[in-house]
């Protein structure tokens, strides 16, 4: 969504993007802090580096998604050893799926280069940005999410 407004300041009208890129539905939340707590931050990265590249922060956004992919991996530690805790049945494929996720992570200095280079829309860095949190979050979090609600009951 973008916003027309008027200012004096520059004479005329100019956008305005609105800070929020990315929402983690409610639905996805796990139920487990810890989880929910990292998908929380790794959504304010996203949604910081979306505005930095809006701004054309190349330096800040290069540093965001090191935090990011830097997140991931740390999320991905935490989430297994829950895993294991928990006695997850399925941990074999869930750390197989992340692994899929971390084998995607370098891809993204190099689309963030090609932004910087004006070979590649900011959008489509953020839309692959987004991508790994959902393939973690929808994808492979939702079962664990079932088996920790039905062994809570």
């Amino acid at each position: 969504m973008i916003f027309a407004v008027n200012s004096k300041a520059t004479g005329g009208y100019f956008h305005v993007m609105p800070r929020t890129i990315f929402e983690l539905p409610n639905d996805l939340l796990i139920g487990h802090m810890l989880i929910d707590d990292d998908h929380a931050k790794l959504v304010r990265l996203i949604n910081e580096t979306g505005a930095a590249l809006q701004e054309k922060q190349y330096q800040e956004s290069t540093r965001l998604i090191m935090e990011f992919i830097d997140g991931m991996k740390h999320h991905f530690d935490t989430e297994e050893a829950i895993l294991l805790e928990t006695e997850f049945p399925w941990i074999d494929e869930h750390i197989a799926s992340h692994r899929q996720v971390i084998l995607k992570l370098p891809r993204l200095i190099d689309e963030c280069e090609k932004v910087i280079d004006g070979d590649q829309a900011w959008n489509k860095l953020i839309d692959n940005l987004v991508d790994c949190m959902m393939e973690d979050a929808f994808k492979a979090d939702m079962v664990f999410k079932t088996f920790l609600t039905q062994n809570r009951s």
